[in-house]
């Protein structure tokens, strides 16, 4: 199974094991995960604070360059992250 991997800037920071442990977990249970090409924040700390408009398009800007993985799935393991994709 082939998966889009979103990791966001939380797993690439602050969350580093948790973006290790979800990638052997995926490997572990056969799953491809390619990471989303040139991916940006998704907003879920600020934009949508500051414009609705901007918070909307940075999902479906990250989610537009998942289409691009030809993966059908998309994965993102912050919650956040999740919830404003």
């Amino acid at each position: 199974m082939r998966v889009a991997y979103y990791p966001g800037c939380s797993l690439e920071g602050t969350a580093i094991e948790f973006n290790e442990s979800s990638r052997a977990m995926c490997e572990a249970l056969g799953i491809e995960l390619v990471d989303v090409p040139d991916w940006s924040c998704c907003g879920a700390s600020s934009a949508h604070f500051v414009n609705h408009d901007l918070a909307v398009a940075l999902g479906a800007r990250n989610l537009g360059l998942a289409q691009s993985t030809v993966a059908k799935e998309v994965k993102a393991s912050c919650e956040a992250c999740y919830d404003r994709l």
